[in-house]
């Protein structure tokens, strides 16, 4: 067993795999070793330098034959890249494993259905989704001036390693003020023109509590006032975006924001404006790469697909239910955890909700046909908690069969989508629900309501908020039931 200590970080992963590939060792030869450094010979990098002078003599394994290494292809290693940020004690092993089988022809490995390929696209998901909520919820206040720079301030604590992988996004989107981002693993600065990332010493990596105390930030940070409009700015596309409480670990005193986010308000204000329907660009052809394998074909029922791995860790596809000929179909994202284990759509918390919200638009459930765009529970574990997690585009155009299939049958007169994912299965992924809320879409021969989610609401403390969200969803059936009725 060859014993690789290794750096924390992706290049210096890529390098020893390149090497190890060189000579052949095969994932199983390997044990990955994470080092905060590696004493390294002059000019060799520490991992490089390790694995050179691992002979066979030391590990008892018989040198291979040196090889020319493959040329991995660029999309490739950007997956490799982004699942190197997740932080488990596999993490190096995984992928080495998943670039020595597709460099050895087993192009299967990156299938969803393939485990290796499930764990490495169930990693990116949750890096991606993690790296967003960073983005969205992330709140920066300023610093007194007389400190002097950085001018703003911000804090997060990632259960994954995305510091540098945030901080890009970060400095485009602050312009040329002057901000540092930090965590308890290290913090990057930003002064305008370059990002300059710091981590602490090996001694000095102690808890979040210890290496940033709780009060850092707000003994730091001044009150926000109206005046600091870069802030404001910023704050309210968060809030608009997710309108959740910030969770601690993005800001450990987050002020009152706006009381009315700005896309609310400006669906309100176009409630009604627009009688006709309004058409939607058609979806730009998919491309995928020679990487990408094939769906599967479904050579079943519903309760037997395996068309993407979602099937793995739910308890069974939750189809959809309902008249066989009703003028309304509702579609929503996915099933909940309720309707995971019940099998039943719209029967969890959402569902209740859902129920009064068609109560207030004078419709009952069982004149529509509910169902789901994608049919199995999608989810991940979060302090010992099982979470929703959105659907990847790949898993959502591997239910696409399915919905095809009921919109088929039902031909409903209106469809009514909650939620972007719903609204993107129909109409494509370059459609944004907030640029089409209180609007009709007419696209493919249908004619689509969208509304927001009932577990966006369930999701929002502020009970103005959540008033507004419910209303916004009723008039949205309200509309549906008269499209319906008039036959248009």
């Amino acid at each position: 067993m060859k014993r690789i200590p290794i750096e924390l970080s992706f290049a210096a992963w890529r390098r020893a795999s390149r090497a190890l590939l060189r000579q052949g060792v095969e994932p199983s030869q390997i044990e990955w070793v994470e080092s905060e450094g590696e004493t390294a010979a002059p000019g060799m990098p520490a991992t490089e330098s390790a694995f050179a002078t691992a002979g066979a003599s030391h590990t008892g394994i018989a040198a291979a034959p040196a090889l020319t290494a493959p040329a991995i292809p660029r999309e490739l290693l950007s997956w490799l890249k982004t699942a190197a940020c997740f932080r488990a004690s596999d993490r190096w092993a995984l992928l080495y494993r998943v670039l020595w089988r597709w460099t050895h022809g087993e192009r299967h490995v990156l299938d969803l259905n393939d485990p290796d390929g499930a764990r490495l696209d169930q990693r990116i998901q949750a890096i991606e989704h993690e790296t967003e909520d960073l983005l969205t919820l992330t709140l920066f206040r300023r610093r007194d001036p007389s400190m002097g720079p950085p001018e703003f301030v911000g804090w997060y604590e990632p259960h994954h390693d995305l510091l540098e992988r945030a901080a890009a996004r970060f400095a485009t989107r602050m312009g040329d003020s002057t901000w540092m981002l930090a965590t308890p693993y290290g913090a990057v600065f930003w002064n305008g023109m370059l990002l300059r990332t710091e981590w602490p010493a090996a001694e000095e990596h102690e808890p979040a509590e210890r290496a940033l105390p709780a009060n850092t930030m707000t003994g730091e940070a001044i009150t926000s006032t109206p005046t600091e409009a870069l802030w404001l700015a910023y704050y309210a596309s968060a809030v608009n975006a997710q309108p959740s409480p910030v969770p601690l670990r993005y800001w450990r005193t987050p002020p009152a924001g706006p009381p009315l986010p700005a896309r609310l308000a400006r669906e309100r204000s176009r409630l009604g404006a627009q009688s006709a329907a309004v058409t939607v660009p058609r979806a730009p052809p998919v491309e995928y790469s020679a990487m990408a394998p094939p769906l599967l074909e479904p050579t079943g029922p519903l309760s037997t697909c395996r068309r993407c791995a979602l099937w793995r860790n739910a308890k069974q596809a939750v189809a959809g239910a309902g008249p066989a000929a009703a003028a309304i179909m509702v579609v929503g994202e996915q099933p909940g955890e309720y309707e995971n284990q019940h099998g039943e759509p719209f029967t969890g918390p959402a569902g209740q909700l859902l129920d009064a919200v068609l109560a207030r638009a004078g419709l009952e459930r069982k004149a529509l046909y509910l169902t789901y765009a994608v049919k199995h529970y999608k989810w991940e574990t979060l302090d010992r908690q099982r979470v929703h997690r959105t659907p990847a585009r790949r898993e959502v155009e591997a239910c696409q069969y399915w919905l095809e299939k009921e919109l088929t049958q039902v031909a409903p007169r209106v469809v009514v989508t909650l939620g972007a994912t719903a609204l993107k299965a129909l109409t494509g992924a370059h459609v944004n629900l907030s640029e089409y809320l209180g609007q009709t879409i007419a696209h493919e021969g249908r004619l689509i309501v969208p509304a927001w989610h009932p577990s966006y609401a369930l999701g929002t403390a502020d009970a103005r908020l959540r008033d507004d969200i419910l209303a916004s969803i009723a008039t949205a059936f309200s509309r549906a039931a008269a499209l319906a009725g008039s036959g248009a």
